[in-house]
């Protein structure tokens, strides 16, 4: 079986984000594709964080109850039928162009794609990545009866005790202010 899968069209792993997409440019929301999600997925989350911020200012772009049969988000398109938007850390209900810093330091930005069991989260929108956590975890489940976490990972630490996620990938994205020219 081949391994889930989130990637964008329009932002290069290995390249810079492109001007579009940034609060220097256009703030466009970039394109965002899966593939391979696991049979028992029934709704999906994406999480943008800005990796190098300081806590309470990570969450950039929050969707959830995406449906997975949606091949993915197009290029300042509407969302999918029945997903949600959540608010981000910045208390904004909309996607949070990457900026580059005044000292010219390399910005990571991480996009994250969770598969989730739950056809709905069952949550408003407007929603933050706190509630929404809240509502991955399993009823009666409490975090000493769970092994312990992959040591090396911090993701795999953070999600480990959210028992309604079936799996999850990322890809990176990078910013600086001396990128902003690039198309």
């Amino acid at each position: 079986m081949a391994e889930m899968k989130v990637f964008s069209t329009g932002i290069d792993p290995d390249d810079w984000i492109a001007r579009r997409f940034t609060q220097t440019g256009d703030g466009r929301t970039p394109p965002i594709f899966w593939q391979h999600l696991p049979a028992d997925t029934k709704s999906l989350i994406l999480l943008m964080e800005h990796r190098e911020a300081e806590p309470g200012r990570k969450v950039q772009w929050l969707i959830y109850d995406l449906p997975p049969a949606a091949e993915g988000l197009h290029e300042d398109g509407p969302l999918p039928d029945g997903a949600r938007l959540g608010r981000n850390d910045f208390g904004t209900m909309a996607y949070r162009p990457p900026e580059a810093g005044a000292d010219h330091q390399l910005q990571h930005y991480d996009f994250i794609l969770i598969a989730t069991d739950l056809p709905t989260l069952g949550l408003a929108e407007g929603a933050n990545w706190k509630s929404v956590k809240g509502r991955l975890r399993k009823g009666g489940q409490d975090s000493d009866q769970l092994g312990p976490p992959p040591a090396a990972d911090p993701r795999a630490r953070e999600f480990h005790p959210l028992g309604h996620i079936l799996d999850y990938a990322e890809f990176s994205g990078h910013f600086a202010l001396d990128t902003d020219k690039h198309v």
